[in-house]
């Protein structure tokens, strides 16, 4: 299964760096999972795009649009008091930000509860360094 951190699946509406290759990740599975967390961030980068005049406001809505339709779509990983201190211990042993460590301790968690090999795909070269410290396999969209 295919793990998707915010960096990566903003791509799939947003072109980026790595738009083509996101759009190819996510065609290739039946579902993907991400963190419930994704949601918010998601927006947090639509409306950074449309304020710094990357995007227009009629764009923006389109795009917000489009994520509507894809977000049930995806498996969500629940933020649970077991991911917020693996996370934590995240933190403590890599250079992560406070969102990365919840995308990798989400995805650890997943393969944990899943049984079955995950895949980190982001475009965060601290994330995945970590991600493949975790013995997780790893996808940078951006350079891959």
């Amino acid at each position: 299964m295919k793990y998707f951190d915010t960096s990566a699946l903003v791509k799939a509406f947003l072109v980026e760096k790595g738009t083509e290759r996101t759009k190819r990740l996510l065609l290739q599975e039946d579902f993907t999972a991400t963190a419930t967390i994704t949601y918010t961030e998601m927006y947090s980068g639509f409306s950074g795009k449309r304020r710094e005049g990357g995007i227009s406001t009629k764009q923006s809505h389109a795009i917000c649009q489009e994520f509507e339709l894809y977000w049930p779509t995806c498996l969500h990983v629940e933020l649970t008091s077991e991911i917020l201190e693996l996370a934590r211990d995240l933190i403590i042993q890599y250079p992560l930000r406070a969102f990365d460590a919840i995308h990798l301790a989400s995805a650890i968690q997943l393969e944990r509860e899943m049984a079955e090999s995950i895949t980190m795909i982001a475009a965060d070269e601290r994330l995945l360094y970590a991600a493949k410290a975790e013995d997780l396999m790893v996808i940078n969209v951006e350079t891959d």
